[in-house]
């Protein structure tokens, strides 16, 4: 005859569920990830805006990088997924050179190789160059943003990101309120007409010599 195990009672159910996730969460820390002090692989880059509506303030930039996942801890949880940090971000200054054009430097070995989880020294790619802008209208400010893939930049000189002219909110009462935005294909595949709309953000590798 089967033998049934009475039900545990709710309040104690919900205890043991509690401990559990809060168990759960202390053993989730990590090691700080360091950046880069002497970085040496230089990726000038220059960022173009062209029509935008109003006058265009200095961005900010970043490089994305991404972790070798190698050298993360193994995945021992029951959901089956990793909680380590697999990317980081560095923020780099940039320099107006006209009213619409920016220039910066970026390295491609801007995180440093470190032995963070005792697995061996972990090693960084870089993945993303990142530009935020936040322009002004009127009283009311909304950023845009525009990437490109590392890879991309150095193989053909760049892409380009195209942000809607009247300057809304994808989502009604965002804070901060971000800007409509659509990548080189999505753009191509507008009719002409609807192409008027937007305005370009390119970024692309500094040649040296090359008149900005």
């Amino acid at each position: 005859m089967l033998k049934f195990i009475p039900a545990l009672p709710h309040v104690a159910l919900i205890t043991l569920i509690t401990l559990a996730s809060a168990g759960c969460q202390k053993e989730r820390s990590y090691p700080v990830y360091r950046e880069n002090p002497a970085p040496k692989d230089a990726l000038p880059i220059v960022i173009r805006v062209n029509d935008a509506p109003v006058d265009v303030p200095i961005p900010k930039v970043f490089v994305s990088y991404e972790i070798d996942p190698l050298c993360l801890p193994p995945i021992n949880n029951y959901e089956g997924v990793q909680y380590a940090p697999q990317q980081q971000s560095v923020e780099f200054p940039v320099q107006r050179i006209s009213e619409t054009e920016f220039t910066t430097t970026v390295f491609k070995d801007g995180m440093a190789i470190a032995d963070y989880y005792g697995r061996g020294p972990c090693t960084w790619s870089p993945s993303l160059v990142k530009t935020s802008f936040t322009f002004a209208i009127e009283e009311r400010r909304i950023n845009a943003a525009a990437s490109a893939p590392v890879r991309k930049i150095e193989g053909d000189r760049g892409s380009t990101t195209y942000v809607e002219k009247v300057l809304t909110p994808r989502i009604p009462g965002q804070n901060p309120e971000w800007a409509w935005t659509l990548s080189q294909t999505m753009f191509e595949k507008l009719p002409a007409t609807d192409r008027q709309s937007y305005f370009p953000i390119d970024i692309s590798q500094r040649i040296e010599g090359e008149a900005l």
